[in-house]
């Protein structure tokens, strides 16, 4: 009944553009997806009665689900930064509607864009629409900081709406919250957006790797921290070093919701034993590592690659 194939590996990996005009046609093109009235009832309706409410009334009655603070996000006015760690490749589908219905249905605006990976998810006429109408902006590995979903991303922020976004830039196969990446770093850095960090586990029982179907019968604990003080880091002279320290300081805050979780006795997994040893990962931004002198050249941007 609730059967999921296979994704990775079904899409192909889409050319990047190479022009400005290749660029901007992009930029264009996903900017049209939910312009105007039509397509924006359209996407609303995807999102609340084709994903939302399936995947709430699914979790509440045939799961365990535990959510801390989730009266957080009431009271935190967008635009802002949705950051949590990341174990499936449904983690959007699963934490979004627990955490913005009911309320969110009757404000859009609070129901966030997402940024998954473009040849995982963009798949075939109909999963592509659903994406793009679900408030998809798809983004491909490899293809850098400046590619047009990252500036797509950006201006979502600046016109005052949420993205739920992951800085590990992909999904951990051993529950450790791993490095941030650093085009998260940038999005929050230029829009200068709020950043709101959030922590989740049981999400990876429900839909465990190699399996097909959503399994019932498991606990799945959510709990949303307080925004992120990030002014500091944005009066920073714009650099990669930067965007690496943004994006260290929110994983530094989800691993701190993870040890408040599991004070609380809210977990549902006993933590990953390498966590005993994870290190703060802002240490001058490199993970402990020294940092390597400022690199604010495009071209060296462009080489950093961005994971989704």
């Amino acid at each position: 009944m609730f059967k999921f194939d296979k994704l990775k590996g079904l899409g192909k990996r889409p050319p990047a553009p190479r022009t400005p005009e290749e660029v901007q046609e992009r930029l264009d093109e996903m900017r049209s997806w939910t312009r105007g009235p039509i397509n924006s009832f359209l996407s609303w309706f995807v999102q609340v009665f084709l994903i939302g409410l399936p995947m709430v009334t699914f979790l509440r009655l045939f799961n365990r689900v535990r959510i801390l603070h989730r009266d957080r996000l009431r009271h935190i006015k967008p635009p802002y930064l949705l950051v949590s760690n990341h174990l499936t490749m449904f983690d959007d589908a699963f934490l979004d509607p627990l955490l913005f219905f009911p309320w969110a249905i009757w404000h859009p605006r609070y129901l966030p864009w997402h940024a998954p990976e473009e040849k995982n998810f963009f798949l075939g006429p109909i999963f592509t629409w659903m994406m793009k109408k679900a408030r998809c902006v798809p983004l491909t590995r490899g293809h850098g900081v400046f590619q047009p979903g990252m500036t797509r991303l950006k201006e979502l922020l600046e016109n005052g709406y949420t993205i739920h976004i992951f800085p590990e830039g992909t999904r951990s196969r051993t529950g450790d919250i791993n490095r941030g990446q650093v085009g998260v770093g940038r999005i929050a850095y230029q829009s200068k957006a709020k950043v709101v960090p959030c922590y989740h586990e049981g999400t990876q029982e429900i839909l465990p790797i190699g399996r097909h179907w959503l399994q019932t019968g498991k606990k799945m604990s959510v709990i949303v921290g307080e925004p992120v003080d990030m002014e500091d880091l944005y009066a920073e002279k714009e650099s990669r070093e930067t965007y690496q320290r943004i994006a260290d300081r929110m994983i530094d805050r989800i691993r701190a919701l993870r040890e408040e979780l599991h004070a609380e006795g809210y977990g549902t997994t006993p933590r990953p034993a390498s966590s005993v040893h994870e290190a703060p990962a802002e240490q001058d931004g490199t993970n402990g590592k020294p940092p390597s002198g400022n690199r604010p050249e495009k071209a060296e941007h462009q080489r950093d690659s961005i994971k989704s």
